[in-house]
């Protein structure tokens, strides 16, 4: 089963109500966006990074977002994280680096979420390829994606 087929079987079994939308392959969240015609804040960011302990996570922030390193490591309970390289995010995830979709736990990797994201209307986010975008109510990705909440910038130590 692919990537995007295992996304949808879980959408599925949680009835989680969803859109497919196809378009141009893209390979950032402006070109996202402008292909999707939404907002840059309305797309997924879903960045895989790397602890100081050598395990993996996501990070999911809005696409508008910048990587908060500080918040990222406290969200995840480490003092340091960095990207991880993108032969292993291919090697674990199943797929590139840019299309990376916010659910870690399809592959045991813990996820930790830009708490803006769940107040949000609906989100886009590419399921593993660069040509397809999924449309779903930011409440319901919360519950599929089951992350930690990154802390609040004055929350950071």
């Amino acid at each position: 089963m692919s990537l995007e087929e295992r996304i949808q079987s879980i959408l599925e079994d949680k009835g989680i109500a969803y859109n497919v939308l196809e378009h141009e392959p893209v390979y950032t969240n402006p070109t996202m966006a402008e292909a999707l015609g939404a907002s840059e804040a309305e797309t997924v960011k879903s960045l895989v990074v790397k602890t100081k302990e050598g395990n993996l996570a996501v990070v999911v922030l809005p696409g508008d977002a910048r990587m908060e390193w500080k918040r990222a490591a406290a969200g995840l309970g480490t003092k340091k994280v960095s990207f991880a390289k993108p032969e292993v995010v291919s090697e674990q995830v199943g797929c590139d680096v840019g299309c990376v979709p916010p659910f870690g736990h399809l592959v045991s990797l813990p996820v930790a979420m830009e708490p803006a994201l769940s107040s949000g209307s609906q989100l886009y986010f590419n399921p593993g390829r660069h040509d397809r975008s999924y449309r779903l109510r930011a409440e319901d990705l919360v519950t599929v994606c089951q992350p930690s909440f990154l802390p609040a910038p004055e929350e950071q130590g």
